[in-house]
């Protein structure tokens, strides 16, 4: 989501601050960070946030993170998640488009679950970006395989095509998941982000982010044939098709993916739907991204509660997550969701899927 690019320009030690970066610490950062933004949390919401807790024995997990720069290593990101009532954590950055960084992404996550005390794991990425893949292909896949191989702590891989211009008709995704089916271990697993992104939009322009939100980017459907040829491999579906750009965007598809995410995951086993960043909110309490009460009664409507696990991709803003979790636990009952499929979502699917 947004975090992908702000955690990169506002990382500590980079290099250069860009003057998109500046932009943000300036305006952004001092409204998110501000001491009197509550989100509107209230008394009401705290104790339906302790029964959950309650439920869920103590442990809740936020299986979507992002490098931000409140935290330098894992020990200080588990203690924020614990700040906000989330146990254990998974953290995974992409390798973005045309945007150097002052470091390689799978090193720093895989350094930063290390540092963690068990608290934290992290999935492994690839930079599929290059003009010519053919010429990259096998450093890049090798890249993945490496970091694979350390499953006590990489619990599988991440790919963010509209965040790195990866078509999902693109051959590269055949090469990704034949290798990673190949792979001889337990974690198996694709999180995929599935939907546009903010970033797609005039955010985007303003940090001279390239991005791609259209359909060949976000339609899960193209991804039918790999789910059926590699049933090994858990597919996660990253925000499940939600929508993050305005109506009157050109790439505004008006949840018809999401309604696709939703289908899919009733017709394959191993596909499974994320709430990540759909419960993002404004520091007044507002969501930013309409529609996912709505979004979260179809998944119950559609009989798909036991495929559905709650993540916050809100870790850029750490008093943040908080808010995202009891609005999604708010969803979930208003939809129907039973205190069993409530605690399944934030707990033990999330286990099912990443194999912690």
């Amino acid at each position: 989501m947004r975090s992908h690019v702000l955690s990169n320009l506002l990382q500590p030690g980079r290099s250069r601050l860009t003057a998109a970066a500046t932009r943000v610490s300036n305006t952004h950062l001092h409204h998110c960070y501000s001491t009197v933004a509550t989100y509107g949390v209230t008394q009401k919401d705290l104790e339906i946030l302790k029964n959950e807790l309650d439920h869920c024995d103590g442990e809740i997990i936020d299986p979507h993170l992002h490098i931000a720069p409140w935290f330098a290593n894992g020990e200080e990101l588990a203690a924020g998640l614990a700040e906000n009532d989330v146990s254990l954590g998974l953290i995974y950055n992409p390798y973005p488009k045309d945007f150097p960084l002052p470091y390689d992404v799978n090193e720093k996550v895989f350094e930063i679950a290390s540092t963690s005390n068990g608290k934290i794991f992290c999935l492994a990425s690839l930079d599929a970006t290059h003009d010519n893949w053919e010429e990259h292909k096998e450093d890049e896949l090798n890249r993945l395989s490496h970091y694979l191989e350390k499953e006590h702590i990489v619990l599988g891989a991440k790919l963010a095509p509209p965040n790195t211009c990866l078509p999902l008709t693109s051959p590269i995704i055949g090469d990704i998941l034949e290798r990673l089916n190949d792979h001889d271990g337990n974690n198996k697993v694709l999180a995929v982000h599935i939907g546009t992104t903010p970033m797609c939009g005039p955010m985007g322009k303003q940090f001279g982010v390239k991005c791609l939100c259209s359909e060949e980017y976000i339609n899960p459907r193209y991804l039918d044939s790999y789910v059926q040829a590699y049933p090994d491999i858990t597919y996660a579906f990253l925000h499940s098709g939600h929508e993050f750009l305005p109506p009157d965007d050109e790439n505004y598809h008006d949840f018809k993916f999401a309604n696709e995410c939703i289908q899919m995951a009733k017709e394959y086993p191993n596909v499974y739907l994320s709430l990540s960043a759909i419960f993002a909110q404004n520091p007044d309490g507002t969501l930013k991204y309409p529609g996912g009460f709505e979004l979260v009664k179809k998944m119950k409507l559609e009989g798909v509660a036991h495929k559905v696990f709650w993540a916050s991709d809100q870790s850029f803003v750490k008093d943040s997550i908080r808010p995202a979790l009891i609005m999604a636990i708010k969803a979930m009952i208003e939809a129907g969701f039973t205190q069993e499929e409530r605690t399944w979502s934030l707990n033990g699917c999330t286990r099912k899927v990443f194999r912690f």
